[in-house]
């Protein structure tokens, strides 16, 4: 039991003086906040993250972090948020930011859409990001957001997306891609295989039909 006492009392007198250097560097004017970096952001920018953490002067890198994450990451459009230290005065604000899938018209303006196609509040100027025109529909979005992923060439082609009856139908610059809004990576891939194919050849197309799996129906222009 002594041995026992004797080891609990040098863990609180160590943790003791962890918590009082610590709070002894807080106060030491050379390790005081004079740089901010920002990693990972594309469309918030540096000003509106100062903002959104609300440093105060002469604030210390050795203090609590959280709460400047937290408040970063209640920004609109941002999803995750981690501060982390530079010493002696630097504080890096890592972001993980919603990924915009297409634009879409709101108000005579373009605002960005998110993969469940909901609008985002980023400037679409601000990236000068070439993105299709959509409808703001979840499974329209959902599905250029997989197409993005798993295809990024065919999706550079796209120029709208829209519901199509119960479907989603993708306009490209010579016709039209035809999808279940739950289309697989797989059936994104076939459509993609399938356009290559007719490229090679030679043979021109209107329409890739996929709503049918594990078929593609080509449409139009004889082919």
């Amino acid at each position: 039991m002594k041995r026992g006492l004797l080891i609990g009392l040098g863990v609180a007198l160590l943790a003791a003086g962890a918590l009082g250097g610590r709070l002894l560097l807080q106060r030491l004017a050379f390790f005081s906040v004079r740089r901010v970096e920002l990693v990972g952001a594309r469309y918030v920018s540096a000003a509106e993250v100062a903002r959104a953490m609300r440093l105060p002067t002469g604030a210390s890198v050795f203090a609590a972090t959280g709460v400047w994450a937290r408040r970063a990451e209640a920004l609109p459009g941002v999803l995750e948020a981690r501060v982390t230290r530079r010493l002696p005065g630097t504080l890096r604000v890592s972001l993980r930011e919603a990924e915009p899938v297409a634009l879409t018209e709101r108000g005579g303006q373009l605002v960005l859409l998110d993969a469940t196609g909901r609008p985002l509040p980023f400037d679409p100027t601000r990236s000068a990001a070439d993105l299709p025109l959509a409808e703001a529909d979840s499974g329209v979005a959902a599905l250029l957001a997989r197409l993005r992923e798993s295809e990024p060439e065919v999706f550079a082609r796209v120029q709208r997306g829209v519901r199509w009856r119960q479907d989603v139908a993708l306009e490209l610059d010579g016709g039209r891609l035809l999808f279940r809004p739950g289309a697989s990576s797989e059936e994104l891939r076939d459509v993609s295989l399938v356009a290559a194919v007719l490229a090679r050849q030679g043979r021109a197309w209107r329409e890739l039909d996929a709503r049918f799996p594990p078929r593609v129906i080509v449409r139009g222009n004889g082919a």
